[in-house]
């Protein structure tokens, strides 16, 4: 393990949720944090209902969901996952999960919505916020990491009437090195038959990358001191100092030592990107290729969308 970098003791609990857009790296961060003393990775737990309970695909251990022996003894509302009814598991997808954007953007952006949609969910979301004290329980870790990205699902964990602290860590990503990866033609390993992530054209990883990234700087205002920034050219380049940068209050400022790699081990991961699967002292390169690669059209398109923004963020376009 990384001893060289240590989190600090703590009164409650911390839920760690990592904001952004795909393909800006949030699945090898979330197992580098899980791999801390006193942390676990979860992946992304918004996807918990339909690619867990419903498609049974691969945790990060390398069980099937239903048969992993973590996520067998985590209820939902009572049930243990492995015996919850596709019917029910469809019917979460759509109310509180990864199928619930139409409800969930309003809700992110307008108080009137977000009180109407917390309120006609009340009792699902009552047992997400259980789900995840009965993750740090059968955990036994006072931090958790959920890298499932969505600002809109993330409005699930507004509600302050929880016995665990939310920090909302907004990860960014130069996007034109986005828009090279989604481009890419990436099998999804996750379950016994072959299947692939999609890809996005130029134009609708650059609108994506725009609105998703306004979209979780709501929680600036939301949840101002909650909120913190970390690029993942940064983390890269000084895993460790840019962790505590990203998040100052976290980590032992006296115990950063050191510039070896990180070290990860198997976490009870959700869905991701197929780094979550790896394991032991990995090496950290930053994936320069799409500065030979990008398209003169692209380059031009990205300096008309997404300029003003990502000079931001430190990315000059």
């Amino acid at each position: 393990m990384n001893t060289s970098i240590s989190i600090k003791t703590r009164q409650r609990p911390l839920l760690i949720y990592v904001l952004g857009w795909g393909r800006s790296g949030s699945s090898i961060m979330a197992n580098v944090l899980g791999s801390l003393p006193g942390a676990a990775s979860l992946g992304e737990v918004r996807y918990i209902w339909d690619r867990g309970a419903l498609e049974n695909t691969i945790c990060g251990c390398g069980e099937e969901f239903r048969s992993c022996d973590f996520w067998s003894h985590v209820p939902f509302a009572n049930t243990p996952f492995p015996d919850m009814k596709a019917q029910e598991a469809r019917r979460l997808t759509q109310a509180i999960g990864s199928g619930a954007r139409s409800s969930q953007i309003p809700a992110l952006f307008n108080a009137g919505q977000r009180s109407r949609y917390i309120e006609k969910n009340k009792d699902d979301l009552q047992s997400v916020i259980a789900m995840y004290h009965n993750i740090f329980d059968r955990s036994g870790c006072n931090v958790i990491v959920d890298s499932s990205k969505s600002p809109f699902y993330a409005v699930n964990l507004l509600d302050e009437q929880r016995d665990f602290d939310v920090l909302f860590l907004h990860l960014t990503r130069d996007p034109r090195a986005v828009l090279h990866s989604w481009r890419k033609r990436k099998k999804r390993e996750e379950g016994g038959k072959a299947t692939y992530f999609p890809r996005y054209s130029a134009l609708r990883s650059l609108l994506q990358w725009r609105f998703v990234n306004a979209s979780c700087e709501r929680f600036a205002t939301l949840a101002p001191e909650a909120y913190n920034r970390i690029r993942y050219e940064d983390f890269v380049s000084d895993w460790k100092q840019s962790l505590v940068a990203g998040m100052p209050d976290l980590f032992d400022m006296s115990q950063i030592a050191g510039s070896e790699g990180p070290t990860v081990h198997a976490q009870h991961s959700i869905s991701g990107n197929p780094s979550r699967f790896e394991t032991g002292e990995i090496t950290l390169r930053l994936d320069t290729a799409w500065e030979g690669q990008l398209r003169r059209r692209d380059a031009v398109l990205a300096s008309q969308l997404v300029a003003g923004p990502a000079r931001r963020y430190g990315y000059s376009i």
